[in-house]
């Protein structure tokens, strides 16, 4: 699957900034009916994404997925699914917000994906 092509088809919203950000992405179209029976049953949405916080310091902390339903409504193939879309849509909003992080963060550092996951998620 080509799971960038699915972010860019189906983002709901999407907002960047050098303070980090988020993506929301409907995956109504990427499971199967009986996951999606099951997220709906449960009272939630098949919505996912990626955020990412400012640690302050011109520095943003590691991207992070998130989702709108417990993992355990999916099938086993639909969760495996998911875990693959969860790198694919951290990276892509990488590769939207340039790492997130002022300037010099984003230029002068040499700041790569890998290098940024190290990072604490919060300064809080």
């Amino acid at each position: 699957m080509d799971y960038r092509k699915y972010i860019e088809e189906n983002t709901k919203d999407i907002n960047t900034s050098y303070r980090g950000g988020f993506i929301k992405v409907d995956l109504s179209g990427f499971f199967t009916d009986k996951s999606l029976n099951n997220i709906s049953e449960a009272g939630d949405i098949a919505e996912a994404g990626a955020y990412q916080n400012y640690l302050g310091g011109g520095m943003t902390g590691s991207i992070q997925a998130g989702r709108s339903f417990d993992t355990d409504l999916l099938t086993k193939g639909d969760y495996k699914k998911y875990l693959a879309f969860s790198e694919a849509v951290k990276r892509y909003f990488y590769d939207c917000n340039n790492g997130g992080g002022d300037d010099y963060m984003q230029n002068e550092s040499g700041q790569c994906f890998e290098s940024l996951q190290k990072r604490a998620v919060s300064g809080y």
